[in-house]
This record gives C-alpha cells, structure tokens and sequence, in this order.
C-alpha cells in the first residue's frame, strides 16, 4: 500500500508547522481555559491510572521495573501509589508507574483507537513530574490535559496505521505526550517544548513482535513505562538547552513519515484549543484488550439475561473488526499477557468468572480445562460493518437454544461513560493492597485535586 507523504514543512494557519503549532499550545494552557468536561475527564483519567498502577505493581514483570529504577534513581522527591516508603527520581519514577498501570490491562485509552494510552503515558508521568515541580493540583489538571490533547492528534494523524507493520502504538506516540505534560509543568518556552517534542521522536519505540512470538508477552508492559520515562528526559534536557528537530512529526523522516503506512497530517492540529481530545478518554473494566470489552460485555449479558454458564455453550461466533482477527485471535495463549490480548479467551474466561474481578485473568485461570476448551470453539470473523470495537456475537447452548447480541459501545467509552461511582467501585478492587488511609480518602482528594496547593497532602500508601 502506498503512503501518502507530508510535505517537509507541513504549513497550517498562521505558518507554523504541525509541531511548533503543538507546542505552543502545551506550553501556553492555562487552567482557566479548561471547561469544566476536560476538568472532570482529567481527573478521571488520573484517578483510573492510579488505581491501575496501584494493581499493578504486585506482578513479577513490575517488581523487576520497580527493583531497576530503585537501583539507578532512588532517592528522589516522588512517592509512588501503592509502594510505601521509597522515593524515586522522576524518571525512574515514570518507568516505573507507567510499566505498573499497563501491567495488567487495565488502563485507559482513546475510543476511537488510535494507539495512545493516556493514564500510563500522560497522567501518570505528570503525576510524579509534579511532585518534583512542587506543582499544585491545578497545574496538574492543566499538564494532563496538555499531554493529553497532543498525544491525541499525533495518534490520530497516524490513522492507527505503524501497527499493521509491526510498531507497538503507545511506544511512538506516549513520549510526546509525557514530554507535554511535563513541558508544561516545567513551563518550558513554545520554543522549548518543540524541542522537547523533537528529542521525543528519537525515543519513541516499541515492537509487536511479542503478539506473534508466543513469548515475551511482559515486553508490551515496558513500552508504556519506557514512553513515559521518554517523555521526562525530553522535557527536561529540552529545559537544559538540548535540541531536536523542530518538524519531527510532519517533516521528512519523522513521525508520521518513518512509522506509518498511511498518515494524515492533517489532523495533528484540527481542532486544536476548540474541541477537546480528552473528552475520548476511554476507561476499560476487563483486564484484557480493549477488544475483548465489548465481547464480554455482550456475552454477560446474554448470561444474566437468559441464565446459562459456560458449561451450556456449543459454540460462540464472535464478527469483529479485521484487527481482531489479525491481531486478537489466539485461541491457546502460552502466558497471561498473551490470554488477556486473546478475544476467544477472555471471552471464555467471561463466560465462568466475573470478569469485574481483575484477579481472574492470571495465572489460576490461565490452565483451566473448561476455559481452554471453550476458547477453541470459539470462532472469530472479520465483518467490514464492526468498525472499532463493536462485536456481534451468536452463542448457541448445548440444549438448542441461540442467542444473539450486538455492541457498539461498552461502559466507560467516552458515549457511555463510568458515573463517579461506577469509577469508585473500580479503584476499591484495584487498591484493596493500600494503606487504610489511602483506601479511605485518596480518591476523594483525586476528584478535589484541582483544589490542592501541593501533592504532598495525598495519602498514596
């Protein structure tokens, strides 16, 4: 397929190129600019990625993270979630968060998809950005929804196209908006930040070789972790005076060029400052994929709907999107990272464990006879009409009966999103291994957090 080219200076209204144009804008937002929608969705954003690191970092792939950054930056002035009494500087810190809230498939993302994860790669490197900055809630809000609205528009020019040649998303476009964020912490210049943006193209990375390998599954968690460290190193040798090329995005050999298989320049400023990006923030409930959300949903439904177990099934068809089929389709995963990037097999696991509890996607389940059977005849089909994440599914029982359902849309998409309490109740299951204190009142101090003077006042172990 042939790729369409930017021109080497992609000019936009007003005669800047595409990333100066993104930069200015992160180095100039205010908090009196947000409405009141991109105010909320931020803080829901960094509430769920919270959570999600909290989670996350029981697991070995996290505890060998977590013990590289205490060797190597130990010491700082950033507490972590969950992890009582150690310190780190800010870039282990990031590494660190960012690999522990995508350790489990668990955080947030963009609907529709583009590849950017916005909790592990923005939310959560502001987070300990500021804590070093000494920043208030305020400027916190005001770098995640900077990050945010720029990760956003680099994803979506790249019309989500560096996976079908085998880039893992969040690894290309996670640096730029970590370094967003923390620019706009750091109150880096515009000129500043572009040069922030330019040292984060050449750290961005990350290979899907592991969804075809059948080992290494625990790679896909780094990348996220990796990002967010990226962005924290190009902002802050950006603020030292460090250069990068000011038209990574859209020039010869950047972004959109070197990664891409079609791109859209385009879009990396439509409706920059005018229409919020962050309001397409996406909150998952399922430890798996996002493309299994919708299938589960869907299939759980039917279940309490019409009473039947996973014993009762013959056969599950599932019509999907091709990338489901691609990519999602693995029906005999070798470890847990692999099972919770399968469709047929999360959805196997939906139909004998509630998929609400997190802790069913592990290891306990990952051998079980009756899941593994199911996941082999559960059978998966590209349909040019399930755009996204949208699934049909037919479920035909052992006693004749057949059932059939569609989805758009799952709880916590952007059209239908999580109420506060719906979001509570996935922070409690997710932070059961916290401190009472931090279990009685860090979520609240979250959703006021735009009211704090400083970060040190959060219980966060």
């Amino acid at each position: 397929m042939a790729r369409s080219h930017s021109a080497p200076r992609a000019q936009l209204a007003g005669g800047e190129p595409a990333t100066e144009r993104l930069a200015a804008y992160a180095a100039s937002l205010q908090f009196e600019q947000l409405p009141a929608a991109a105010i909320e969705r931020a803080k829901h954003c960094l509430i769920d990625a919270v959570a999600c690191a909290i989670f996350g970092q029981r697991f070995p792939w996290s505890a060998i993270v977590l013990d590289e950054a205490m060797a190597t930056g130990a010491g700082g002035p950033c507490r972590l979630p969950g992890v009582p009494n150690k310190r780190l500087h800010v870039p282990q810190a990031a590494l660190a968060l960012g690999t522990f809230a995508h350790a489990f498939e668990l955080d947030s993302l963009r609907k529709p998809g583009t590849g950017v994860h916005a909790g592990a790669t923005v939310a959560l490197p502001a987070f300990v950005m500021a804590q070093a900055a000494r920043a208030s809630g305020r400027d916190l809000i005001t770098a995640i929804v900077a990050g945010i609205e720029v990760m956003f528009r680099i994803g979506n020019a790249t019309l989500h196209t560096p996976e079908h040649i085998g880039f893992h998303a969040p690894g290309l476009t996670g640096p730029f908006g970590s370094a967003a964020a923390c620019a706009s912490l750091l109150r880096l210049s515009a000129g500043e930040t572009a040069n922030a943006f330019g040292i984060a193209g050449s750290l961005a990375g990350g290979l899907l070789a592991f969804a075809k390998a059948g080992s290494g599954g625990m790679i896909k968690r780094l990348h996220l972790g990796r990002a967010a460290e990226g962005g924290v190193l190009a902002a802050r040798l950006a603020q030292r005076g460090y250069e990068g090329p000011r038209t990574v995005l859209e020039g010869r050999y950047g972004v959109l060029e070197a990664f891409c298989e079609e791109h859209d320049a385009a879009l990396l400023t439509q409706g920059l400052g005018e229409v919020y990006e962050i309001e397409h923030v996406c909150i998952k409930r399922y430890a798996c994929h996002v493309t299994a959300q919708a299938p589960i949903e869907l299939l759980r439904n039917l279940i309490a709907q019409h009473g039947f177990g996973g014993d009762d099934i013959r056969d599950l068809a599932i019509e999907a999107s091709a990338k489901v089929l691609s990519h999602h389709s693995d029906a005999d995963p070798a470890d847990v990272m692999l099972a919770q990037y399968s469709v047929p097999f999360s959805v196997a696991r939906g139909a004998y464990h509630d998929p609400i509890d997190p802790t069913v996607f592990s290891d306990r389940t990952l051998g079980d006879a009756r899941i593994r059977n199911l996941a082999g005849r559960v059978r998966v089909s590209a349909n040019d009409k399930r755009k996204g994440w949208g699934a049909g599914m037919t479920v035909a029982l052992c006693d004749g009966r057949v059932f059939e359902g569609a989805l758009d849309s799952f709880l916590g998409c952007p059209e239908t999103p999580m109420t506060p309490d719906q979001l509570r109740t996935k922070f409690g299951s997710l932070t059961q291994s916290g401190s009472d204190q931090l279990k009685q009142s860090l979520f609240d101090d979250l959703m006021r957090v735009e009211r704090l003077s400083s970060l040190d006042q959060l219980a966060l172990a």
